[in-house]
């Protein structure tokens, strides 16, 4: 069995995820595999500037994750949305990645790392520093993490990363169990950590 998890450094509803993916993963890493992929919620022409009119829509959504899901988002990150910086999540996707290709039992701790980053933070995940700093605090070899995250292949990996998680899902986040071939959703936006817990014990009996 594996944990298929589908999302963007860059969605609020993704962020609402880390603590139980992070849990997820802490209780059945010894038991099932576990891949993670970045959708590309914002790359290419959908690229955009941190506007005030973005931050307004923004608030909104965070105003109901917070409620629904009991999440806080951090003082760092509301003083992140009064600065106009670039919305990439090619960035972030990459950081995370490269982590998959040096370190794939971190991949985890990184994506949920990354994603309080901004969130908690308010780090600019457009900065090397924020996933150097990342690196440092999760044993990661920052240098060797540099070098992997600007090499060319890894940008062409982030690009089939981004082609192979629409083949699962097209909205995020998505998490999904696959076993002997079949594809099981088991979220699909939040879900509760005992409600995960749940399904996934029910599919590897």
């Amino acid at each position: 069995m594996k944990i298929i998890y589908i999302m963007d450094p860059l969605c609020g509803w993704c962020y609402e995820n880390s603590d139980h993916t992070l849990k997820l993963y802490n209780q059945y890493k010894k038991d099932l595999d576990f891949e993670i992929f970045p959708g590309g919620m914002w790359t290419g022409s959908n690229v955009r500037k941190q506007s005030p009119q973005m931050v307004n829509f923004f608030l909104q959504h965070d105003i109901a994750v917070a409620e629904r899901t009991g999440i806080r988002f951090g003082e760092g990150y509301f003083e992140l949305l009064k600065q106009e910086i670039i919305l990439d999540s090619e960035i972030p996707s990459r950081a995370i990645v490269s982590v998959k290709k040096m370190a794939p039992e971190q991949t985890v701790p990184f994506m949920v790392a990354v994603q309080k980053a901004r969130y908690y933070w308010g780090k600019d995940l457009n900065l090397d520093a924020t996933y150097l700093e990342i690196c440092e605090s999760i044993g990661i070899n920052p240098q060797q993490f540099s070098e992997t995250f600007h090499s060319e292949e890894i940008k062409q990996a982030t690009l089939q990363n981004f082609n192979e998680a629409v083949q699962y899902a097209r909205s995020f986040p998505t998490m999904l169990v696959e076993k002997n071939g079949k594809f099981t959703i088991i979220e699909q936006g939040y879900a509760p950590f005992p409600e995960l817990e749940k399904r996934i014990e029910l599919l590897k009996k």
